[in-house]
């Protein structure tokens, strides 16, 4: 009866552990859109005068400026946008004059494909490698994968993937949802560009934590007691090991979707971060403002997904965060 208390405490304390953490991720996008749109109002320029260009009157571009709300105070159009936010109104592009929820929809799909892809290709090979590896030292190919910069893998695989052996056409992106076999296609080589360095840095890092696993105290009482070498690795040294594996791997699916972006611009593949530097440049704020928010809720959920797991994996998590939270 104990036991199933004790139990039952634990989950509770795990319970409010997350809830903790998913009620901090509202107050995470606030600042964060705050901060983005009291800097784009620091940044020197008008949109209406990019828009219209400098032949424009100043009639025009007043009568722009009223259209697009953009002669109202700060805290005005902070709040209205805000509130628009959480009720799915992301506002109107100021380049494009369409809803931004429109215009972002196909392109966050895109992005979210392509790094759910390469998260899968990492955790895939670099956890089989990085727990095999550590009877390995580091050879000079996990240092040189790790310093293959994405853009020259990009460059690399377009010219003998796309120009060769043309399984790709390179800047020319099939339709997502005509065409959903070619553009996965598409997405996996785009993948491969951002999994190559980060399988070397998962593996090397897994190595390092297995190997310090191997070499304490319980390990070799273990193994002196007449236990199996795989069977202690298996059975203790791994499971401790995954617990490191997986923050970093969280942290890899927090930063994939910034990392997209070189990727994107070099393999032509229309996704989130192709489409927020080209708002940049044209200063559409609303894109841009919606954009750096979504990204932000991505990181904040790689970071509960991976706390969830490594409480699945490692239960005394669940007592050690719930101390600190409490």
């Amino acid at each position: 009866m104990s036991l199933l208390c004790v139990g039952n405490s634990e989950d509770k304390t795990a319970l409010k552990a997350v809830l903790k953490k998913l009620l901090v991720l509202p107050v995470t996008m606030i600042l964060v859109s705050f901060l983005t749109f009291a800097a784009f109002e620091a940044v020197s320029g008008d949109p209406a005068r990019t828009m219209l260009g400098t032949e424009a009157t100043e009639e025009q571009v007043q009568s722009l400026r009223q259209e697009l709300g953009l002669d109202r105070p700060f805290a005005q159009r902070y709040f209205r946008w805000l509130g628009g936010f959480f009720s799915g109104d992301l506002g109107i592009s100021y380049s494009y004059r369409q809803p931004v929820r429109d215009l972002i929809g196909s392109k966050l799909l895109i992005t979210l494909l392509l790094s759910l892809i390469s998260f899968t290709l990492i955790t895939v090979v670099s956890l089989p490698l990085g727990v095999i590896s550590y009877r390995w030292k580091t050879t000079v190919f996990n240092q040189l994968f790790m310093a293959f910069p994405p853009f020259f893998t990009g460059i690399l695989i377009s010219w003998v993937f796309g120009i060769i052996f043309r399984l790709f056409t390179p800047g020319a992106f099939p339709d997502i949802y005509t065409d959903t076999g070619r553009a996965l296609v598409h997405l996996f080589f785009g993948s491969i560009c951002l999994a190559v360095p980060r399988i070397a840095m998962t593996v090397r890092m897994l190595r390092s934590t297995v190997v310090s696993e191997m070499n304490k105290a319980y390990v070799r009482t273990a193994i002196s007691r007449g236990n199996d070498r795989q069977g202690v690795l298996k059975r203790h040294v791994l499971k401790n090991s995954l617990v490191s594996a997986v923050s970093f791997l969280g942290q890899t699916l927090a930063e994939l979707v910034g990392a997209g972006i070189v990727v994107e611009q070099v393999l032509g593949i229309p996704g989130l971060g192709r489409f927020l530097v080209t708002s940049i440049l044209h200063r559409d704020y609303p894109v841009i403002q919606a954009i750096v928010v979504i990204l932000a809720l991505w990181v904040g959920l790689a970071g509960v997904l991976a706390d969830l797991i490594n409480q699945a994996i490692d239960p005394r998590l669940r007592i050690r965060q719930g101390v600190v939270s409490a």
